[in-house]
């Protein structure tokens, strides 16, 4: 069975559920998602709820290493049952450290360690 983990960024102006928080435009402390990704391996699935407009800053830190961001606009229904549809950020296979923002909306994003270990963040 795929293992899920839902992890939700919050973003400015948005109203969620009592198990939420709302993140407010002066809040000091935005949404921040960070994971290291063992070589060759996909990280977590990382559902995002966004507000049209608003941007997600996607930042690989791999060194010698190569990893890449994928993105999904498949259905929570189909990832929940693991059957969405992954796609590679327009960057394709990143070595170094690099960072670019993401405004178009998606559902969820996930890092992909191509050769060595990653660290990717997510924030807003």
């Amino acid at each position: 069975m795929k293992k899920l983990i839902a992890i939700i960024l919050l973003f400015p102006a948005l109203a969620f559920g009592a198990e939420m928080t709302t993140r407010t435009p002066d809040n000091q402390n935005p949404s921040h998602y960070t994971e290291t990704i063992a070589d060759g391996e996909n990280g977590e699935t990382i559902r995002i709820v966004m507000e049209s407009g608003a941007a997600v800053s996607c930042t690989i830190i791999a060194g010698a290493n190569t990893g890449k961001i994928q993105y999904t606009t498949s259905s929570d229904a189909a990832i929940t049952a693991g059957s969405e549809t992954w796609q590679d950020w327009p960057n394709g296979d990143t070595t170094g450290t690099y960072s670019d923002a993401l405004l178009a909306p998606v559902t969820a994003l996930r890092g992909v360690s191509v050769s060595g270990e990653i660290v990717i963040e997510f924030t807003q």
